[in-house]
């Protein structure tokens, strides 16, 4: 297992929490005054102006797709792990200092909810396994080392294969 790719594991749940963003009690009360598709078009609104920042910082990502099913980032070994996940960051707060915290739709609040769940179980049989992991999600971000974890052990805890192949918001 390359180390890429075992990093690529660990800070996947860090990136979807970054680009899906946090709500808050006075957005949900927002919320609740908009129409599920209004809250779509300001999702997508909020995704391509973030998607349009990482470009400027040199992140090879495409459009989102505006049917959540998110956005494309290359995965290749020549992928900059730390790079990335800064750019991130700064576009994060960059992109929520310009148009507020992004709309969550309640389709992807669940998904959300389905994939933290995911992650906490393939965690937790990580830890089984005998690898000391942590799963900081519920808005936390986080991430894990998992250069130590024999790839079978990986695969058998499900820590690929419930992994998206996208990062969706």
């Amino acid at each position: 297992m390359s180390r890429t790719r075992g990093t690529l594991f660990a800070a996947l749940p860090l990136l979807v929490v970054a680009l899906a963003g946090c709500s808050t009690a006075a957005d949900d009360a927002a919320a609740e005054t908009k129409s599920e598709s209004q809250i779509a078009a300001d999702a997508q609104a909020w995704d391509l102006a973030n998607a349009n920042c990482l470009r400027e910082e040199g992140v090879d990502i495409g459009d989102p797709s505006g049917d959540g099913g998110g956005v494309s980032i290359s995965r290749g070994d020549a992928v900059d792990m730390d790079a990335l996940l800064a750019a991130s960051e700064r576009c994060t707060e960059a992109t929520t200092d310009e148009l507020g915290e992004r709309p969550v739709t309640a389709s992807e609040k669940k998904s959300q909810d389905e994939f933290d769940a995911r992650l906490r179980e393939s965690a937790e049989c990580v830890r089984e396994a005998g690898y000391d992991v942590t799963d900081q999600l519920d808005g936390a971000g986080g991430t894990a080392t998992m250069d130590d974890v024999p790839a079978g052990v990986l695969e058998e805890c499900g820590a690929f294969g419930s992994m998206p192949t996208t990062v969706t918001r």
